[in-house]
């Protein structure tokens, strides 16, 4: 395909603009709800065209548990106000191989690992309100949940030195207390650069894989379970999201900004010349 063939392919449109929904206030960094947009948000909150709940992958945004951690986007990701992916290939890595990791613990464990993707469209937690998430997989007999994360193998000495990002530990905990388990295992598969071209070609024998096995923190997760309807009740309930963060939310700020389609289009053709919009032919 051509440029403009494969750019209109990507092009995602969307519905809530600034302006319209909410507006930003760039003297407090705050996003702000229209009145209007946030009463139907609190009337059909948990429901469709409501405030989402909290979803586990996010809660270390909402927790700030690091210096990359977004509260801000935690919140417009509430109500579906969401950066579309604008280079797949590392969620197309994680999606290829999660079944090829899933198949080595289980032959190195010898006990069978749970789907859970299979049995849950999107959300294995849908009869719980405040939480939802899908664990990658279960291991019935050890009530052990496991998490994978592909990740580059510059990481890896930071990994095994100081285990894996606070966010993954906070996430998975969150799914091993929600499913009464006792423990958790975050399994990393560390890539190098070349794998992201066609990472179903990969034999991951031949790249790193290690567990990082932890005990469920029962005193902790209720914890960080209360600190996130803490914030949750209150921005839902202001309208109004944390403060942003210049530096780190810039490329999300920009997009937020758009006050219509025409903007959002530019903008998205800008990011594409930039090279950051993967643009290419399956």
């Amino acid at each position: 395909m051509d440029f403009l063939s494969l750019f209109n392919e990507k092009f995602k449109k969307r519905t809530l603009y600034n302006g319209s929904q909410y507006t930003l206030d760039y003297q407090t960094k705050e996003l702000v709800l229209s009145l209007e947009f946030h009463q139907t948000l609190l009337k059909n909150k948990g429901k469709w065209g409501g405030f989402k709940k909290i979803f586990a992958t996010n809660l270390g945004d909402i927790l700030n548990v690091d210096t990359f951690s977004s509260p801000f986007a935690a919140f417009c990701k509430l109500f579906n106000l969401t950066l579309p992916m604008l280079d797949d290939k590392y969620v197309y890595a994680g999606k290829v191989l999660e079944p090829k990791v899933l198949d080595a613990v289980e032959n190195k464990i010898k006990f069978p690992v749970q789907r859970l993707n299979d049995v849950a469209e999107y959300d294995y937690f849908k009869d719980n309100p405040q939480f939802g998430g899908i664990p990658d997989g279960f291991i019935k007999e050890k009530n052990f949940v496991v998490e994978i994360k592909t990740t580059n193998v510059k990481n890896y000495q930071n990994w095994v030195k100081f285990s894996p990002p606070i966010k993954y530990i906070k996430q998975t905990q969150l799914y091993a207390y929600l499913m009464n388990a006792t423990k958790f295992s975050i399994v990393g598969l560390f890539l190098e650069d070349e794998d992201y071209e066609h990472p179903e070609l990969l034999n991951i024998s031949k790249r790193h894989l290690k567990n990082f096995d932890f005990s469920l923190n029962i005193t902790q997760a209720k914890d960080d379970i209360q600190k996130a309807l803490d914030w949750y009740e209150k921005y839902t309930s202001l309208g109004k999201s944390p403060k942003w963060n210049e530096m780190l939310d810039a490329d999300f700020l920009e997009f937020v900004a758009c006050h219509n389609e025409e903007e959002w289009k530019n903008l998205f053709l800008k990011w594409a010349y930039e090279g950051k919009v993967s643009l290419h032919d399956e």
